[in-house]
């Protein structure tokens, strides 16, 4: 085996912790067959303050909430003991600055400074987590939660948001998906591991592991349906996850971080494309996206933690498993990668119809038809119609013909947008041109 193989092989199975998708500190080979990471929900009494109003932000009014934020002590970040002490605390301050900052954009009042109680520790703890000081998908899933045991089916929200407990539902399942995941990574390592040694049959069995992995985290995406009313998600939960900067109607110039910076600072709002689990599936199954897409996925890389865009970077950097299929003459293999390709793509599918039912049609019935179809914005800054439908179609676009006669099967469903009055300009942006003006990034042509 070659030598950066070998260390390719390191790097995923004694890298970096999955601990946010239900493992805890041990590295993924031993991890995988552990009991569920049960992450802690309380912080030493110290902290108390940050614990208590985290924990009822989002059911305080706007005027409540503000008087609270006033007499929050200054507290010495630097006395947080642990990895997941740092996690729960950047939970509970990114909930208390985003409803300090949103709770009352309704009637156009939203501040352009965060208190120095809040903006300084949340800074700090931002930092040494590698992440930036805005909502993002950590704070807001991957430390999220805890269960009471292993066994147990119920998910317990640490910080709730706005709109609980109507929006609590669009959390579990979103953390669900993210355990789903996590146990499915057992199958990219026996992927990778059976890449290096010629074991065909193991391929075969991991690439087929990896496909139900994407089904299940696609049958858990579909009970958003059962407990998730469209009405408070839209209304209440969405602006809340918003950033702030030139993509963000109400702070254009950013939001200024007391004690932090003079300067306005501009971050993404949250969004489910800050979670690693797709981008983990395109680079194992080398899905490449446009140029016009490339820099958002990129740009989002910066609010994952550290260990999940190390994880990627291992893949990336990591022998083509895409390539070896190519060249292998073994249609059983081909087959088996094809499903991936498939589930992805029908993955991405049936997420476009969520944004459907979830966004923009609830855009519609509040806004009119001006910003409906291709105007529709993402919370991290995409116009949701051009970017989903970008990464699907490159998505299906990798699938690989038979092996003798080279035909190929694809499929790419857009039946979810039967009847919508959808008005897709040919030349469509994917970003907002806010959103841009943050990247502020030259990607690579392909991802």
């Amino acid at each position: 085996m070659p030598a950066g193989h070998r260390e390719f092989l390191n790097a995923i199975e004694n890298g970096p912790s999955l601990r946010h998708h239900g493992f805890g500190k041990r590295n993924i080979s031993k991890q995988i067959a552990l009991s569920t990471f049960l992450f802690q929900d309380h912080l030493s009494e110290y902290f108390l303050p940050w614990e208590q109003l985290g924990k009822k932000a989002a059911k305080l009014d706007a005027g409540e909430l503000k008087d609270q934020v006033k007499k929050l002590p200054c507290l010495d970040y630097t006395r947080l003991r642990s990895y997941e002490e740092y996690c729960l605390a950047h939970s509970l301050l990114s909930t208390i600055a985003h409803c300090y900052v949103w709770q009352d954009r309704d009637k156009g009042v939203v501040p352009e400074v965060l208190p120095r109680a809040v903006a300084v520790p949340w800074y700090h703890v931002s930092q040494y987590l590698g992440l930036n000081p805005v909502y993002c998908y950590m704070a807001g899933m991957l430390a999220n939660w805890r269960k009471e045991s292993e066994d147990s089916c119920d998910i317990d929200i640490i910080c709730g948001a706005p709109g609980t407990p109507h929006t609590d539902w669009f959390f579990k399942v979103s953390i669900q998906i993210e355990i789903d995941f996590g146990k499915g990574v057992k199958d990219i390592i026996k992927t990778y591991q059976s890449l290096e040694t010629g074991d065909d049959d193991g391929l075969i069995e991991g690439l087929q592991g990896i496909a139900d992995t994407i089904k299940r985290m696609q049958q858990t995406l579909s009970r958003m349906h059962e407990k998730q009313d469209p009405w408070p998600f839209y209304n209440k939960l969405r602006p809340f996850f918003e950033g702030w900067g030139a993509q963000s109607k109400f702070l254009p110039e950013g939001l200024i971080y007391e004690g932090v910076s003079d300067s306005p600072l501009q971050y993404l709002g949250g969004s489910a494309a800050q979670s690693s689990t797709i981008q983990t599936f395109d680079a194992i199954l080398g899905v490449k996206h446009t140029a016009e897409a490339v820099p958002y996925l990129r740009k989002v890389r910066e609010y994952m933690p550290a260990g999940h865009r190390e994880f990627l970077n291992a893949i990336e950097n990591g022998p083509s498993l895409r390539h070896h299929v190519k060249l292998l003459h073994n249609d059983g293999v081909r087959k088996a990668y094809n499903k991936c390709i498939q589930a992805l793509t029908d993955f991405r599918s049936y997420h476009f119809a969520i944004i459907v039912k979830y966004i923009l049609v609830q855009s519609y019935k509040k806004n009119g038809e001006s910003r409906y179809g291709s105007e529709a914005q993402g919370a991290g800054g995409t116009y949701l119609v051009a970017f989903l439908k970008s990464t699907r179609d490159q998505t299906a676009r990798c699938i690989l013909g038979d092996s003798e006669t080279d035909h190929v099967t694809k499929q790419a469903d857009d039946t979810v947008l039967v009847g919508l009055k959808m008005e897709e300009r040919p030349s469509s942006p994917l970003l907002h041109p806010g959103t841009t003006r943050i990247i502020k990034a030259i990607a690579d042509p392909e991802v």
